[in-house]
């Protein structure tokens, strides 16, 4: 596989997939267990994950920025809506937010990892990158929302 173009958003497909199906899993065998809405967190951790196994999977693949909100869109609005855990409206909202947060953490992600992935530090640079992110829209959506 020399063209690892499309690479991310295959791993961004796989990482909400699995998630889906773990909520599946528990919506069946734990019916008690109450799963919670899809919030910006919950988006930013999922597309996060996929970063960090691009970065590590595919390192220096090149990306398609245009096709990162189109088809980041898809993904988060059909898998869920395949899972049934949306209805049709509702997937057209998630797919309108997923794309536009999954591109803006691409974005956030790679320019910080970029800037800190020199020295000595720099295999380390992406978890650091990740998690700051993560905590910092965390600090956003208790502030905001």
């Amino acid at each position: 596989m020399k063209n690892k173009m499309y690479w991310l958003n295959t791993l961004l497909a796989a990482v909400l997939a699995v998630a889906a199906l773990i909520s599946v899993f528990v919506r069946t065998f734990a019916p008690a267990v109450i799963i919670p809405q899809m919030d910006i967190p919950d988006m930013v951790l999922i597309s996060l994950a996929a970063l960090l196994l691009d970065h590590y999977l595919a390192p220096g693949a090149k990306r398609c920025y245009i096709c990162i909100p189109v088809f980041s869109a898809l993904t988060f609005g059909l898998l869920p809506y395949a899972a049934c855990f949306v209805g049709a409206a509702d997937a057209l909202k998630l797919a309108l937010a997923g794309g536009i947060v999954f591109t803006v953490t691409t974005w956030l992600f790679s320019s910080v990892q970029d800037r800190l992935s020199s020295g000595p530090a720099a295999k380390a640079a992406p978890v650091f990158s990740a998690v700051g992110l993560y905590l910092a829209v965390q600090c956003f959506e208790g502030i905001f929302f």
